[in-house]
């Protein structure tokens, strides 16, 4: 089964294979699923570049798709604010050793709110029943790991690796 039969998506971006596997798989009636937090941290990581040319286009694009049809946007509900909030009592910071080259291109105070961004992706997908295809398996697995401690029963977070 594809990936993103099967899968939420972590991260798109408009030169990405992830985004050509969405672009068929919408044509066959299967969009793309990114959990409401991944669509914010899109959308701020665009946005604050935008005076570059390229991120001011990537962000006009970002924001033609979201309403194409290619995607499907899971919200944060109650069951997944509960989940993210045991995770994040579980891990209240993310592993020093998960990101650490893009972790020196932030600030502190911006690594804990997308480690906080991360954690209600996992929460999402996972409530979701669905496996979360990311490019940092690590820090996610670490995610994934933890959910499966919360909740032994229901076992844990499965996830995938990006498209290449």
């Amino acid at each position: 089964m594809p990936v993103w039969d099967t899968s939420v998506a972590s991260g798109l971006r408009p030169e990405g294979k992830l985004f050509e596997l969405a672009a068929v798989a919408a044509l066959g009636g299967e969009p793309i699923r990114l959990a409401a937090p991944t669509v914010a941290e899109i959308f701020h990581g665009l946005q604050r570049r935008s005076e570059d040319e390229r991120f001011a286009r990537a962000l006009g694009w970002f924001t033609e798709i979201l309403g194409s049809g290619l995607l499907e946007v899971l919200p944060v509900t109650r069951e997944a604010a509960m989940v993210a909030g045991r995770l994040r009592a579980l891990h209240p910071v993310p592993p020093s050793s998960a990101g650490r080259q893009r972790a020196e291109l932030r600030s502190k105070p911006e690594r804990r709110v997308a480690w906080v961004a991360d954690i209600q992706i996992a929460a999402c997908a996972w409530l979701q029943g669905e496996a979360l295809c990311t490019a940092d398996e690590n820090h996610v697995g670490f995610l994934g790991q933890g959910i499966g401690e919360l909740f032994p029963q229901e076992g844990a977070l499965e996830v995938l690796p990006a498209p290449n």
